[in-house]
């Protein structure tokens, strides 16, 4: 009895490496299995996606904080030596961290936009959505 069980076992194995390794023409065993294991790939790769430190988001949304209170202040001060200078610094930094938290957040690139009022609007929204809070 155990020698059929290691019969089954090999024919298995075998089978497999037949389906998992390339060949010039795709056999029909292979043709027959390949659907189904490309559905367990795809399901395999979404469940082992890259999760996010905790620790570099909770610093990102800190961050993120910091420079919105610096944006607010820059703007709010009516008298600021080189205001327009700091401004432009600022928010290229905000930008920069808002892509990063997208990264972070798992949020689809906007490559078409260039940086502009729009696209952080955009990702702001986007990232409030998926429960960021600074």
């Amino acid at each position: 009895m155990e020698w059929l069980a290691v019969l089954f076992l090999f024919l298995f194995l075998c089978a497999l490496l037949d389906a998992v390794l390339p060949h010039s023409k795709p056999s029909h065993l292979r043709r027959w299995l390949q659907p189904s294991i490309d559905r367990l790939i795809l399901r395999r790769r979404r469940r082992a996606g890259v999760e996010a430190d905790p620790f570099a988001t909770l610093w990102v949304q800190t961050r993120l904080g910091h420079l919105a209170g610096e944006i607010r202040r820059i703007e709010t001060t009516p008298r600021i030596y080189a205001r327009a200078h700091r401004l432009m610094a600022v928010e290229a930094a905000y930008d920069d961290l808002l892509d990063e938290a997208c990264r972070l957040a798992g949020v689809p690139g906007e490559a078409d936009l260039e940086r502009s009022e729009e696209k952080r609007w955009l990702e702001e929204r986007e990232l409030a959505s998926r429960g960021w809070s600074w």
